[in-house]
């Protein structure tokens, strides 16, 4: 920014400090001529005025005095900088009126010598402007070439951050989509507000429910801040905030784009490199599903992928659109006609399964042999009720016991009719008769079972074990 100081420096000697000496620190917009009583509505405000004065030639003692002053008034009501008087053409020095007008209304007052001309001043001022576009032109340039250095780190979100908190002079903080980590940077020498990463995350979260890609000036315990959208296009790649509000300068507005383009950047890469991972997953899924484990184990050794387990679960989700806004799942995944196979190494009893969705799971068994209950996995789960899972009962040890506990203590008659309905391999009538019921109590007790358990009675697995398990165990019969 150009102060009055700098350009009485550049212009000297054409134009000389009045009153106060020395002059205090003003910053100019620009330089402007006019004999206007009243000039201020050609102005923007901040400009060094200047004039030879002749609102005041021909007045004498009160008059003058009333004149100058009503002069100065405006041109400080309008946001004038300061004054500077051409000497010479209507006051061979600076009338005493003048002066003390200025001086009680604090505006800055400068002399034009009488062989100077108005012109250069203001050349001295343009002169003033191209070197520092040039200045900030360079220092524009190598920010960002550090911006850019900083994208091509390993770990480039918290580089770029870094220095363009250095650039901006305050905290900067880096909100990516998804379960990306934040990478954020306090200002030269100081330190972030407590809480700050959470409030954002809030903030940038009402943003996103509001209006995807919206900007706004937010207000945190720490002081009002601003949150910019970061995107490549169609995709929303997170949200960048600055510890301050209001409008960039032109320099910074430059830097701040290159930050966002080069985490947009990013951003659409790490996607790139996501979906082609879980299209190299898919084929080694695909492979497994279809009995050729063997050549799945080889291209994963050739891709440098994970080892493929021994054992595995299956899981089916038969909702792929409704899916679209959760994580993606544990495990390989293969995509096909709408439907999503999930295959997860055996770590625990049972597979880690989305909230929400529904589907059906079966395992664990060894992987070479997954593929022999994927189609009854897949039919299983195209009927599974919203928000449950069926386990199909295929795999190295099922709870079977557990399960007949859970029949027990139900206070319905469930033990006694899936005893039943297990003991004549799934005939309605035949089941009704021996406990005395009618069929559709039957129907009505198993679909409340299968549910219950969240397994398919149907299944050969399911039904031999519970059966093994069954047997032993009695309830007395229902009173009709």
């Amino acid at each position: 920014m150009i102060t009055l100081a700098r350009l009485v420096e550049a212009a000297k000697p054409d134009l000389v400090p009045y009153w106060p000496v020395p002059l205090p620190r003003v910053e100019l917009t620009g330089v402007h001529v006019s004999e206007l009583e009243d000039p201020t509505v050609f102005l923007y405000g901040g400009e060094l005025l200047l004039t030879v004065g002749l609102q005041l030639g021909g007045l004498n003692g009160d008059a003058r005095a009333e004149a100058a002053r009503n002069y100065v008034q405006r041109l400080v009501d309008g946001g004038v900088a300061a004054l500077g008087l051409g000497l010479g053409s209507g006051h061979a020095m600076v009338p005493d009126e003048l002066r003390a007008a200025c001086v009680e209304l604090g505006l800055p007052l400068l002399t034009v010598p009488r062989e100077s001309p108005f012109l250069a001043v203001s050349r001295a001022y343009w002169e003033l402007v191209r070197q520092g576009g040039e200045a900030e032109l360079t220092a524009l340039l190598g920010l960002q070439v550090a911006l850019t250095r900083a994208a091509a780190e390993e770990d480039a979100e918290p580089e770029i951050v870094r220095e363009l908190s250095r650039a901006l002079g305050t905290w900067v903080a880096y909100l990516p989509e998804g379960d990306g980590t934040p990478s954020s940077a306090a200002a030269s020498g100081g330190e972030l507000p407590a809480g700050l990463l959470a409030e954002l995350a809030r903030e940038s979260a009402r943003l996103r429910t509001a209006r995807r890609g919206a900007t706004g000036n937010i207000q945190l315990a720490s002081g009002t801040a601003s949150l910019y959208p970061v995107s490549d296009g169609p995709a929303m790649s997170g949200y960048l905030a600055l510890g301050r509000s209001g409008q960039l300068g032109a320099a910074e507005r430059h830097l701040f784009l290159t930050a966002s383009t080069l985490l947009a950047a990013r951003a659409a890469g790490q996607r790139r490199a996501a979906a082609e991972r879980r299209r190299a997953e898919g084929m080694l899924a695909a492979l497994v599903l279809e009995g050729h484990d063997d050549a799945a184990r080889l291209l994963a050794t050739q891709m440098d992928s994970a080892p493929l387990p021994e054992t595995a679960f299956v899981v089916v989700l038969p909702d792929l659109e409704e899916l679209a806004t959760q994580p993606h799942p544990d495990g390989l995944v293969l995509e096909r006609s709408g439907v999503m196979f999930v295959l997860q190494a055996a770590s625990g009893p049972s597979p880690k399964l989305p909230k929400g969705a529904r589907g059906a799971w079966g395992g664990p068994m060894p992987l070479r042999r997954l593929h022999e209950i994927r189609a009854q996995v897949a039919e299983i789960a195209a009927s599974a009720p919203p928000g449950q899972f069926i386990r199909v009962g295929h795999g190295l040890d099922l709870p079977a016991d557990e399960w007949v506990d859970t029949l027990v203590a139900h206070p319905g008659h469930l033990l006694e009719t899936v005893r039943a309905y297990l003991a004549h391999r799934g005939q309605w009538e035949a089941a009704g008769r021996e406990i005395g019921v009618h069929r559709n109590s039957v129907r009505y007790r198993i679909a409340q079972a299968k549910e219950l358990l969240g397994v398919d009675l149907d299944d050969p697995d399911v039904a031999a074990q519970l059966w093994l398990a069954l047997r032993g165990r009695t309830q007395a019969p229902p009173k009709e």
